[in-house]
């Protein structure tokens, strides 16, 4: 499995789960648990590296926190 923008593709490229309107949809439940691995929610930052601050005139979106994907480190030989 991989995960691609919003979409957890299986070994022959075939949609095992899909990102719809910011919440995950599937069938299996061990998918489910693999996007939490990939996925981590970290403060957003402005172009200069300072936090953005949550817009009080938005309350159902929070401006102050993103989801990022995890990368994995691999090891050189």
């Amino acid at each position: 499995m991989k995960l691609v923008n919003d979409k957890v593709l299986g070994h022959m490229g075939d949609v095992l789960a899909e990102k719809i309107r910011g919440e995950w949809h599937t069938k299996d439940a061990a998918i489910l648990q693999f996007i939490s691995e990939q996925e981590e929610v970290v403060r957003a930052r402005d172009e200069k590296g300072h936090f953005i601050p949550d817009d009080p005139a938005t309350p159902d979106v929070n401006e102050a926190w993103v989801v990022k994907t995890v990368k994995k480190a691999v090891k050189k030989k």
